[in-house]
């Protein structure tokens, strides 16, 4: 699949994922290395879709395939990309991404992107269009 493609589908399962958020739980924890998150959702089809969304944003990230481009965070991410580790557990039931940062700033920007995914399952296409700030 050509980049276009990839990012029309990549689009595709985020808006779905967004627009049925509710069905989705998440549990975070943030620690001085990175953060641990656990994503579930007792919807087959949204498990399917997490368990796309999870690798291809990794992916993304390893090919410098950059997303969301008016948000200052996802670019500092972008942009810190060889600094970040990354492990990714499909379960049964959703997705467990394990991230570290090679710097507190890379650490710093892995916690903001937790708090702004959180806020993507609380609360959807509502907060979606927001720009996230990158931590000092």
């Amino acid at each position: 699949m050509d980049r276009q493609h990839r990012h029309a589908h990549d689009k595709q399962v985020f808006q779905t994922l967004l627009d049925r958020h509710d069905r989705l739980r998440r549990e975070v924890i943030l620690d001085e290395r990175g953060m641990r998150a656990i994503t579930r959702s007792d919807d087959p089809e949204l498990v399917a879709l997490l368990h796309d969304h999870v690798p291809a944003m990794h992916r993304r990230l390893q090919e410098g395939f950059a997303l969301r481009r008016w948000d200052p965070l996802y670019n500092a991410i972008f942009e810190h990309a060889d600094q970040i580790h990354m492990q990714i557990t499909l379960l049964a039931d959703g997705v467990e991404v394990i991230e570290t940062g090679d710097t507190p700033h890379v650490v710093a920007l892995l916690h903001a992107h937790a708090k702004a995914v959180d806020g993507f399952v609380a609360r959807g296409r509502e907060v979606a269009g927001y720009a996230t700030e990158v931590p000092a």
